[in-house]
């Protein structure tokens, strides 16, 4: 048809939708220039990212993906790049690890894509690492931090943050010196991230000279009663929960109902929560630290501590950290949360390694440039590579506090127990 004729169907058929309530749709989110729903013109590459998009725990992974779309944006616009790159989504909704191989098999499927950011969590990870080194490309997780995923054997696979036996490791330490408390309560999801880091913290918090008073497991539910009935029985300093954000909120809330059902509210212990009327100091890992454990905990979740191998960008003083939390949120209208500044640093090595890589990047390059990455600053830490590709030198877990409503950031472990 003529460039005419089509003008007057596009009238036409904006015309019917209007008619037909169109007006009354919420609007989209208009994509950012990197993004997958962007044709981009002449030239380009994809880079993957696997993970939660829209289920229970996409808070934990979406933070990462706007990071990464912001800085393909901003790579794209200056202009300095040898082809466009473009983001890849693949939603494995919920995190599970049975459908991430086949949802791999998506992105190495697509001759376009030459690198990936993720897989987010371990489950997944695992269960799809080996489908990206036979296919030669070059994945960066920016979260999953299951302590057995470097030890595949996998060329391919880079972890740009702690493994739970750092975070895990560390945390004994953290109780039992830095906050003079003795007697833990541990109860972890059974996921793969949520007892391997449960087991760390139990390890931990023993060679550091304290007890584990309760170590169980419960699989994801909405009723936690019967589980957090039995840790308010056994009167911990420390009630340890290793899961994720999707269950976080409930698991404490339901906990400070039991401590109240058996209080009255009315009991003061010195050590072990003070004015929260008794009830042991809550705490958990990465997975529950996301802005949904603030929202949907509410009162509960004050005061509680999260551990975190991850740097808030919104609490760092550094400037390059300031500049990317005031330009994340001009973009998104909301603050950067747990994860981001970790996936702005893949998306920058991507962005470098395509750089180098010049006017055509393929999977060998990237790979090339990411195994032999060297001295490279990023905001959470400067990467460099162990021959099983851990961060060097990036044995870092920062704790934060839930204070009015916010995280706020204590510092570093190995700052707050000497």
């Amino acid at each position: 048809m003529g460039k005419r004729r089509l003008g007057v169907l596009a009238v036409a058929m904006a015309l019917l939708v209007a008619s037909c309530g169109g007006g009354d749709q919420p609007a989209l989110e208009s994509p950012g220039a990197g993004d997958s729903t962007e044709e981009p013109s002449g030239n380009f590459v994809k880079i993957g990212l696997l993970g939660d998009l829209t289920g229970k725990n996409s808070n934990l992974v979406t933070p990462a993906r706007d990071a990464a779309r912001l800085a393909f944006e901003q790579a794209n616009e200056k202009g300095d790049l040898p082809v466009r790159i473009r983001l890849e989504q693949v939603d494995n909704k919920d995190g599970g690890k049975d459908p991430a191989p086949d949802l791999a098999d998506k992105l190495i499927g697509d001759s376009k894509v030459v690198g990936v950011i993720g897989p987010a969590f371990s489950g997944e990870t695992a269960s799809s690492g080996a489908r990206f080194a036979a296919a030669g490309l070059t994945h960066i997780t920016q979260s999953a931090t299951g302590p057995d995923l470097t030890k595949n054997g996998w060329k391919t696979f880079f972890r740009a943050l702690a493994s739970d036996d750092v975070q895990g490791g560390q945390t004994g330490d953290y109780i039992v010196k830095g906050r003079k408390l003795k007697k833990v309560a541990l109860v972890n999801d059974k996921s793969e991230y949520g007892a391997g880091l449960a087991k760390a913290v139990a390890d931990s918090v023993k060679k550091a000279g304290g007890q584990i008073v309760l170590d169980e497991g419960i699989e994801p539910t909405t009723d936690y009663r019967s589980i957090v009935d039995t840790v308010a029985a056994r009167r911990p300093d420390v009630f340890y929960y290793a899961g994720y954000v999707g269950e976080g909120p409930l698991v404490v809330e339901q906990y400070r109902a039991a401590e109240e059902r058996r209080d009255g509210g009315a009991s003061n212990r010195e050590g072990a929560g003070g004015d929260r009327g008794g009830k042991a100091l809550f705490m958990a890992g990465d997975g529950v630290k996301g802005a949904k454990f603030i929202s949907d905990g509410g009162k509960a979740a004050e005061g509680a501590i999260l551990t975190c191998p991850c740097l808030d960008p919104n609490a760092a003083e550094d400037e390059a950290s300031k500049k990317f939390a005031s330009d994340f949120k001009k973009k998104y209208n909301r603050e950067a949360d747990i994860y981001s500044a970790e996936g702005w640093d893949v998306a920058q090595i991507f962005i470098a390694a395509v750089k180098a890589a010049g006017p055509n990047p393929t999977r060998e390059a990237i790979l090339q440039f990411v195994t032999n990455l060297k001295d490279f600053k990023g905001l959470s830490k400067t990467f460099n590579w162990t021959p099983e590709h851990e961060v060097k030198g990036g044995e870092i877990t920062y704790v934060y506090e839930v204070k009015d409503k916010k995280y706020k950031l204590l510092g570093r472990v190995d700052e707050l127990t000497k």
